[in-house]
């Protein structure tokens, strides 16, 4: 019996750092798919070749996998799901020397604690509002910031509303408000 050394016969080469940094990722990125893909293929080699109570135990624990992802991206959804815009749809009055907007209520939900803040200076605090049921906003009931009223002939520009579970812009529907009340009648 002979010893065999395990010593190197010529010192390990340094790995190539010319060239441009495009070229080395893409030879470090295919080299690290190609021993993943041999990897996978000697994972599948080994995988056809055991027995078939072996396949059954890992195709119970992949659907146990499976059925607990899927669980899980049904109990939670994320906040895709969450449009914040409270089912509220918006009325604008008609009379343009006494301005007031009506906000109805139009989820299955009820609207506790609502603040409504109009041209982000004024608001306007209700304590709820039912489904279904609405709240009509005039400048007589909005409070400036330093408690002050807002003036009579306010033009309502931009509307926004937060309960204490959600919150809504409603300044896009206040805007298709003012242009169906200001466009030209036929």
């Amino acid at each position: 019996m002979r010893a065999v050394s395990a010593a190197r016969a010529a010192p390990l080469e340094k790995p190539k750092t010319e060239g441009p940094l495009g070229k080395r990722v893409a030879a470090e990125t295919s080299n690290v798919l190609l021993n993943a893909f041999s990897i996978l293929k000697e994972q599948l080699a080994d995988f056809r070749a055991s027995d078939r109570f072996f396949k059954y135990k890992a195709g119970i624990v992949a659907a146990w996998v499976a059925l607990s992802v899927a669980s899980f991206a049904i109990a939670c959804p994320g906040s895709a799901l969450d449009t914040g815009d409270m089912d509220a749809r918006l009325v604008l009055s008609d009379k343009l020397d006494r301005p007031s907007v009506t906000i109805w209520n139009e989820s299955k939900d009820v609207w506790r604690d609502v603040i409504i803040t109009v041209n982000n200076e004024y608001k306007a605090v209700v304590a709820e509002v039912q489904p279904g049921n609405f709240v009509t906003i005039t400048p007589k009931q909005l409070l400036g910031k330093n408690g002050g009223s807002a003036p009579a002939d306010l033009r309502f520009q931009a509307l926004t509303m937060k309960s204490s579970d959600d919150n809504a812009d409603l300044t896009p529907s206040l805007q298709e408000e003012w242009k169906r009340l200001l466009a030209p009648k036929q």
